[in-house]
């Protein structure tokens, strides 16, 4: 399915510690006129797509929001998505009239379990509460049959929740979430150059392998990790084609392109994929010769600023890479997968 994603500005009520819009002064926080918003749907319309995504800045703030919306309907896309943070969410009329418009899913924004943590993280006291608020009417809304492509949690993997993975996907499937991404840290704003913002990945590696045991014995959800490059996980997972397809997101990940209005008048547009592993990630020495190199963007450049790049290391073969090119939807996939793929999984990570 081809996929395009349009930012609507810069407008937000959190001032996350490592986002890049936290950067954006006041002048640049600004909302993209509805005409200019409505000529790129018409124009991903005419070339084709049929999934469209809105970010920010925070969409649910967008004035124009449920317009816009309710536009990319009626032109004929068949997957609406909205990235938020969340917030307003709690609010069920605003809930309401979004998915009247016709969102059929919610990629909510969330950092950790704790309210002290995802205050600290969103710059806002209270973030956390109302999140949870917002969380909770979408769980509501999807078991109602009003989110066709689902609700999932997107978090990236920080100082702040690096080693408690586990703890912080067992506290959402409680509330009934079943599908999470985690991605590691792009190290921007406050997070640029700080150790204790940017963990180091093989330790972020190791939890991850153990929410991932956790996940199969007991959690069943549709778990994936983004920007940890392929060479990190163990040999033994990687061998393992299925888990290696489930649980790393650039293997099975829609393939975006994005309209982003960077001054409100001019849209710039560019693959996602492509920017990632040509300008904000590092090609190293050791890729050249990576037998995963068609599929890993390899790790964050200003991670390698913090942290160098002792860790990498090239493979020798990625059974999970073969067909990912074309990588596929994430919605509806089960987490749970055979007894004797347990098994392996399980045994890989001891190893």
């Amino acid at each position: 399915m081809r996929n395009i994603e349009i930012n609507i500005g810069m407008v937000c009520n959190n001032r996350c510690v490592f986002c890049v819009n936290s950067q954006v002064n006041a002048a640049g926080r600004r909302w993209v006129s509805k005409e200019r918003v409505v000529a790129e749907i018409d124009r991903a319309a005419a070339r084709g797509y049929h999934a469209l995504g809105f970010l920010g800045g925070e969409i649910t703030y967008y004035p124009r929001a449920v317009e816009v919306i309710r536009l990319a309907r009626e032109k004929g896309f068949t997957r609406i998505s909205l990235c938020t943070n969340g917030r307003r969410l709690a609010r069920q009329e605003v809930l309401d009239k979004l998915l009247e418009a016709g969102v059929t899913r919610f990629a909510v924004s969330i950092h950790s379990h704790e309210a002290a943590v995802e205050d600290r993280i969103n710059g806002r006291k209270g973030a956390f509460a109302e999140k949870l608020a917002g969380i909770d009417n979408l769980v509501r809304a999807a078991a109602a049959g009003h989110l066709r492509d689902g609700v999932s949690l997107n978090s990236c993997i920080h100082g702040l929740n690096w080693n408690r993975l586990t703890e912080m996907a067992r506290f959402f499937r409680a509330r009934g979430i079943s599908d999470m991404r985690f991605n590691f840290l792009r190290p921007e704003h406050q997070a640029a150059g700080n150790r204790e913002l940017v963990p180091r990945l093989p330790d972020a590696v190791r939890e991850a392998l153990r929410l991932i045991v956790e996940n199969h014995r007991h959690l069943r959800m549709t778990i994936t990790f983004g920007d940890i490059p392929v060479c990190l996980w163990p040999p033994s997972f990687l061998a393992n084609a299925a888990f290696a397809r489930r649980y790393i997101g650039e293997f099975r990940d829609l393939d975006t392109d994005v309209s982003e209005f960077r001054d409100a008048v001019v849209p710039h547009r560019f693959n996602w994929r492509r920017t990632r592993s040509t300008t904000l990630k590092a090609r190293l020495p050791v890729c050249e010769a990576c037998a995963a190199a068609r599929i890993c963007e390899g790790p964050w450049t200003k991670y390698v600023a913090i942290w160098g790049a002792d860790e990498f290391r090239a493979v020798g073969g990625v059974k999970g890479a073969e067909g990912a090119k074309g990588a596929k939807d994430r919605k509806g996939r089960k987490g749970g997968g055979t007894a004797r793929e347990r098994g392996k999984v399980a045994r890989g990570t001891r190893a």
